[in-house]
Order: C-alpha cells, then structure tokens, then sequence
C-alpha cells in the first residue's frame, strides 16, 4: 500500500509531524518495523500516534485498525535488508521505531540513521548486549545464575547443549546436542560458523520486561513462555506464546532486577527491554537480553490497550528516549471509563504454528468471543505454508482459573482442521502453570548451578 501525500511531503522547518515541547520531541506519525507490528500499532494508536506499518505479513486485522486509526500499511518485506528502500519515501522527519528482528540487523538500522531519526538504544550498545558472552560474564559478575557457553573445540561431551543461531529470534533454528551425540564430531557436523552452543536448563522457560529512564530502573513483569508445543502447531524450541503477568516471588524478581541494573550499569540501556530466563528451584537463569519493546508489551496492557493508570509500554519506550506522541494524553484520559470495566488481571496469547499448508477464508474473522479472540489473520485466500506462524489467538480473564476455563472453550471453526484442541491445550497449561508453581520455590537439597542434563 502506497504513503499517503502527506507522509511524502518534503520536509519543511514547520512540519506537524516533529515538535519540541519541554524537552521532548512531540510526534504524531512514526514507522514501525518488526518481524509482526498489529500489537505495537494498537498501542500507537491508543497512545494518539498515526502509525506507518512494515513488517513481513500485512495481517488482516492491522489493516482494519490501521484504517480505523488513521494509520497504514506501508510495505511488506521478504527480509529487513529491503527495510530502507520501503521507507525510503516517507518524510525524513518521521522517526522510526524497531521492533522483533531488528536487533540482529543493526547495519540496517544504521543505514536508515543517515537520513531519519530511530527510536531505541544506541546500536553499539545493541551489537554489545546481542553477544552471548557479554550477557553471561555481566550477569556471572553480579552473581547470577548462567548457562555455561561453549566452542565446538572445547564443548563437555557430558552435558546437554543446545545449538543457537548468534542472529537468531522467536526460537527460530535452536537444536538439542544430547550427551550421547555431543562427542566433539558430533558437534562439528551439527554446528556452523554461525551458531553457538549454550548449555541447557531444565526449568520453565519465562521473561522479563524491565524498563529504564533517568529516574531509575523498574521490572515491569514476568511472564510463562510456552516453546515449542506440538498442540500448538510448533517444534523444537520455536516460540509459541505466553502467559502472563505471573509472580515468581520476591527472591527471583530481585534477581531480575540485579540482572537489569547490571546490562544498565555495562551499556547504559534505556526504555522497554525484555530478558529471557529459565526459572528453576527459585533461581533464575538467565539466557538473553532483547533491547526493544518486546512481543509480550501485550499482557502488561487491558484488551484494546485502555490503560487505567498507566501508559502503554510504547508510550513509555518513547518517554524514555525523549519523545512523546501529540495529543496522546488526551486519547489516554479518554480510556479510562473502559478499562474500568475489563478487570482483566491476566492474559495468555498464543501463537498456532501451521500442521499443513491451509487457505485462510474471511470467516475466520467472525471468530470473536468476549473472553477470546483471534488476531494476527492472514488475508483472506492467503495460502500459509506448514511450518509457518498462521495466527494468534489471545485469552483474557481475572484470575488463572477462569483463564483456563475461557482456553477450554475457544471455539474456531475456521482452524478445526489443524488439529488444535483447546481443552487439551487448557490442560497443558494448567500442568505448566503448576511446574511454575514449584519452581517458584528454592530447593533446600539443591546448589545454585545443579542443572539437568
């Protein structure tokens, strides 16, 4: 879909489009570019911003709100190196904002930095935190619990490791090397110049979402990851959802918070950032640091993102890096009625990986229902590959209970034939909300750095 004249509009010395108002740059329109941007455009838009949308699938349901907002879609991309060409004629005073992705691909961030303004950390700070050894020698210094790291040449035959892409996300080509194959041919053949081995952590996967400004550094919340689950389409260890907010109690949540006071100490991180943990025996281990608004902004905001006291983590990111959206307040005061109403305490999303190639009809979006809905919907006729993200479907409710009990009952014809049954996807995450449960608790019979192998 083309910009409209007014995002292509030369740049002039009084344009709307960037302010400055007590020391902030007031904006109404920006650029936002992931991987998959609907949920970061609701927050856009209840913060009063026009979103310009790029990401890899133009959903269904972003172009409704983006119409409904008075934003638009402004190009999809078969990989971020064609990011700069799409925005290419969008006015240089629009600033961009970054999401799911990008991190691994700062060299495109750099090249559209030459002509327009990005919002988020200095990319330096970014190549720095995306370097597994970083994160593990901050973190191992502040006395916090990591996973071993290893070489081919110098990885123990005895324990389990697991093969991550050094530019990868979502989960995206993560492989076991069990002990019995890990002989140091085994993981030769298995492993490329481009991956790296990380010593596996039998827990409860979880992350994170911390956020940092100059008036200090707060843990926004904790949420249960769900990976690779076979009743929700996925395998291996791809990214299928979460649950959340959870407590994982005091002792871990003030590990958490020394683990981002340390990336904030090392590189000077600041807004929205998410950390991803493996929670064991009321221990967090700690994996990696994504430095970015995170996929999970979602749970810690009421359905449709009407806030009651707070704003939305979008509108936070931009505080902290001296923005604010004009007019955004305004629009907030205006969501207060509304979220008094929702009581919504917790939330789960889950993201249904294809089983087979499947066409996608418009009735899939008459899939509503008061406690769930379907979103993230592939345009209609669109055929989506086995193997491929096909939708999300996202759960609200006032307590874990009746959360469970809206999961037993979503109900989407449209989807029957891929095989999703709800109640025993209910089932398995009741079992693993009970393993969250008790690892919330610290073994008195275990050492901090006893893992499985």
């Amino acid at each position: 879909m083309a910009s409209s004249s007014t995002d292509l509009k030369p740049e002039s010395s009084t344009s709307p489009e960037q302010e400055h108002s007590g020391g902030f740059r007031t904006v109404r329109s920006v650029i936002l570019c992931g991987a998959s941007v609907r949920s970061l455009a609701q927050s856009a838009i209840a913060a009063g911003l026009h979103p310009l949308c790029v990401d890899f699938f133009e959903d269904a349901d972003l172009n409704r709100i983006l119409r409904s907002g008075r934003g638009r879609f402004v190009g999809r991309m078969r990989t971020f190196e064609e990011l700069p060409d799409i925005i290419r004629r969008i006015r240089s005073n629009i600033p961009l904002l970054w999401a799911g992705g990008l991190e691994n691909h700062t060299r495109v961030l750099r090249a559209i930095m030459a002509r327009r303004p990005v919002i988020g950390p200095d990319l330096e700070i970014v190549d720095r935190i995306r370097q597994p050894h970083n994160i593990a020698r901050w973190f191992s210094e502040a006395g916090l619990n990591v996973p071993r790291l290893a070489s081919v040449d110098n990885a123990n035959a005895d324990c389990h490791w697991l093969r991550k892409p050094k530019s990868g996300s979502g989960g995206l080509g993560i492989r076991s090397v069990h002990p019995q194959s890990a002989l140091p041919d085994g993981i030769q053949k298995k492993t490329t110049s481009q991956e790296f081995l990380q010593e596996y952590i039998d827990g409860v996967p979880m992350s994170a979402v911390c956020y940092s400004d100059h008036r200090g550094l707060s843990l926004l919340g904790t949420s249960v990851q769900l990976v690779g689950w076979p009743s929700l389409g996925a395998s291996d260890f791809l990214f299928c959802g979460n649950v959340g907010p959870v407590n994982p109690g005091e002792g871990v949540t003030q590990q958490l918070l020394v683990a981002a006071e340390s990336l904030v100490n090392h590189t000077g991180l600041k807004g929205v950032f998410g950390v991803d943990f493996v929670l064991r025996q009321g221990q967090a281990w700690l994996l990696e640091v994504n430095p970015r608004l995170t996929a999970s902004h979602m749970l810690y905001e009421n359905p449709d993102h009407l806030i009651r006291t707070e704003r939305s983590l979008l509108a936070r990111h931009l505080d902290a890096y001296g923005w604010q959206p004009a007019g955004g307040t305004a629009r907030r005061r205006k969501s207060v009625r509304s979220a008094a109403t929702n009581n919504v305490r917790v939330q789960a999303r889950f993201i249904l990986w294809a089983n087979q190639d499947v066409q996608f009809t418009d009735s899939v979006c008459d899939s509503v229902h008061e406690a769930w809905t379907i979103a993230d919907i592939p345009q209609a006729r669109s055929i989506i590959p086995a193997g491929s993200p096909l939708c999300s479907v996202h759960v609200a409710a006032g307590s874990l209970d009746e959360l469970l009990d809206h999961i037993r009952g979503v109900h989407a014809p449209s989807l029957d034939g891929q095989g999703f049954c709800w109640p025993d996807i209910s089932q398995q995450l009741r079992l693993l909300l009970e393993r969250f449960q008790r690892n919330c608790q610290r073994s008195p019979n275990t050492s901090d750095h006893t893992v499985s192998s």
